[in-house]
């Protein structure tokens, strides 16, 4: 589920061809031999679901196969979205039906293909699905009277052998709806039309139609517009994009002050049921991302979307800039997973995080915090290659994808940190970057088993060995030389006296909307004092209410401002029988606890000046 990053000269060239061949495309019959014309009707909404129709290209063959994807860029897992197509069927110009067989979860094929005219079929979304389909919410679709979020690779497919065909796409919608999107329209009251160069374009550009809730500000030489679906309007467009304007222009700066694009897209659907599902993120696209949030007020949301948005925004560098031949022609139906995905998500979320200590929007005591968060997810994930978890993770490893965003991200700032020690301070990961986006502009691909050798070449050759040795063999990252460059000190393990909440064995209970106490064991000296209990469940400390949405603020005030022998008060529902709760007031006066500690950072006291001037290379502190 979020960045620097180069030239789209090509990406560049379709857009402006689009625009100087719109009306000539526009004049085209629905039964172009050379283009598809897609009608999706809106106004047609029907038990979560709208109808498709196709207006296809002449086919030579007998036989025909219409495509849905299995797999999109960007998602690293199989999703299916032939799932939610129902009421398949094909037909001839006069009208009449044409055979169809249904060959798999994503596949009809369409006989005496030859005549074939148009097909059509309903989609039901993937947000109201409840037949244990996941999707990837910011990859999915939402059909409901009051928004329509359109990730266009649910709903439309196409033939094989004619991806790269144009399309035309037509969207019905009610009046004062307003489809947001990155990609040019030309609109009415009730009737969008669309013109796509190919299948590619048309699944990178999502939409969201609903009542508009847009705000919109100016990044360098671009125009940044934020479109927002707040079902109970807790949260709203203006607020969202003051808070993130900082961290888009920290991002543009860091990619050196301009986008490669005219126009960037933000779509956030935010979901009302917190009790639901959980799959917050996004997902992003050349021109746009797509974010699938809470609906809550306050920190978690803003803070989020600040951190999402940076890492989405910084896949302009990778994989929408630098990627391998398996991004440049991906395969929506058979996809060949490439060995680099620390590179496309490790790397970029790194970077999210690195822009903002760089622009001092995080101290460089709270990057190294969320860095360290990154060390103790890491250590909750097998021991194994980032290559190899890269290459099978749509298989072998599917279940370890989640560690690009944590491994993946330590594993690059130890790359950066290398970099900065082998150039004497003269080179850092953003350079290397740089000098990749060079070679290897947008439209065009570096051969996946190539990557490590052509690093060295733009770098230095040590380098090609340090990526052999670390993340194609995963040999540890000698982190205690690394930090000690920059003037910090590193232990894998240690002691450390803080303050502590009484446990740290805690679960959460989705019905009651509470933390609880898992078991005795996890029970410190501190929850000894407190009278802290295994199952109590956590209502509030200090009187700041407790819950899944609430707990990084909640903690951060209290550990915060806390001194030793202030008074701690919190209110616990304690379970009796028959599922009732006994509700309690524990309190306790305020002490540090010595507890053990992994990968603890701490800034040298008497710091050399080369330490202090590599420091300053890495986080421009």
């Amino acid at each position: 589920m979020h960045i620097s990053k180069f030239s789209h000269s090509n990406f560049f060239f379709l857009f402006f061809l689009n625009l100087a061949l719109s009306s000539l495309i526009r004049a085209q019959s629905a039964g172009s031999a050379e283009a598809y014309k897609v009608k999706e009707d809106l106004n047609a909404l029907s038990e979560d679901a709208i109808p498709v129709e196709i207006w296809l290209p002449k086919v030579e063959d007998s036989l025909a196969v219409y495509q849905m994807p299995k797999v999109v860029p960007g998602t690293y897992k199989v999703h299916n979205y032939g799932l939610f197509v129902r009421d398949f069927a094909a037909f001839n110009e006069a009208g009449d039906s044409l055979p169809v067989q249904k060959l798999s979860i994503n596949s009809w094929q369409i006989k005496r293909a030859q005549e074939l005219h148009r097909i059509q079929y309903w989609v039901d979304d993937s947000y109201g699905d409840e037949r244990g389909r996941p999707i990837f919410a910011p990859s999915g679709s939402s059909n409901e009277e009051e928004v329509f979020l359109l990730n266009q690779f649910a709903y439309i497919g196409y033939l094989e052998g004619y991806k790269n065909l144009p399309f035309e796409l037509e969207i019905a919608h009610p009046q004062g709806f307003f489809g947001s999107g990155a990609w040019p329209a030309e609109r009415s009251d009730t009737l969008d039309h669309y013109q796509f160069p190919s299948y590619f374009l048309l699944h990178d550009n999502p939409m969201m139609y609903c009542q508009p809730d847009t705000s919109s500000v100016w990044i360098g030489n671009s125009k940044v517009e934020l479109s927002l679906y707040s079902p109970n309007k807790t949260v709203n467009a203006d607020t969202t994009m003051a808070l993130i304007e900082a961290v888009l222009q920290a991002s543009a700066e860091y990619l050196g002050g301009s986008l490669p694009v005219d126009k960037y897209s933000i779509l956030i659907y935010c979901q009302s049921d917190l009790k639901g599902d959980f799959s917050y993120g996004a997902l992003e696209h050349h021109r746009s991302t797509v974010l699938y949030m809470p609906e809550v007020d306050g920190a978690i949301f803003y803070e989020g979307v600040r951190d999402i948005v940076a890492h989405e925004f910084l896949h302009i560098i990778t994989p929408l800039g630098i990627h391998s031949e398996y991004i440049q022609d991906f395969d929506f139906a058979n996809p060949e997973m490439s060995r680099h995905l620390w590179l496309y998500e490790g790397v970029t979320e790194y970077n999210s995080h690195l822009v903002q200590v760089r622009d001092s929007i995080y101290s460089k005591e709270e990057f190294l915090e969320v860095m360290r968060d990154k060390f103790f997810a890491n250590d909750q994930y097998e021991d194994l290659p980032l290559t190899a978890v890269s290459k099978h993770t749509l298989d072998i490893y599917h279940d370890q994808y989640q560690n690009f965003y944590e491994g993946g991200a330590i594993a690059a700032m130890a790359l950066d940190l290398y970099l900065i020690e082998i150039s004497g301070g003269g080179m850092r990961l953003m350079d290397l970057l740089n000098n990749l986006s060079a070679v290897f502009p947008a439209d065009t691909f570096f051969k996946d088993e190539d990557l490590f050798r052509i690093m060295g070449e733009l770098s230095f050759p040590q380098v090609e060995t340090f990526m052999v040795r670390h993340f194609e063999a995963g040999e540890p990252f000698p982190w205690e030389r690394l930090f000690a460059n920059v003037g910090l000190d590193y232990s894998d393990e240690g002691k450390t006296m803080g303050w502590s909440i009484g446990t740290d064995e805690l679960s959460y209970d989705l019905e009651q909307d509470r933390f609880l106490v898992t078991n005795e064991e996890g029970i410190d000296s501190f929850g000894e004092a407190l009278g802290l209990k295994a199952r109590d469940q956590i209502i509030s400390i200090n009187g700041d209410t407790l819950n899944l949405f609430s707990f990084q603020t909640v903690l951060a005030d209290f550990q915060g401002t806390l001194q030793e022998g202030d008074e701690v008060v919190y209110r616990v529902a304690r379970p009796k029988r028959n599922d009732k709760f006994r509700i309690k007031r524990l309190k306790t006066k305020a002490f540090k606890v010595e507890y053990d500690e992994s990968h603890l950072l701490k800034w040298q006291e008497e710091a050399s000046d080369r330490q202090k001037a590599w420091r300053k290379i890495w986080l421009a502190q």
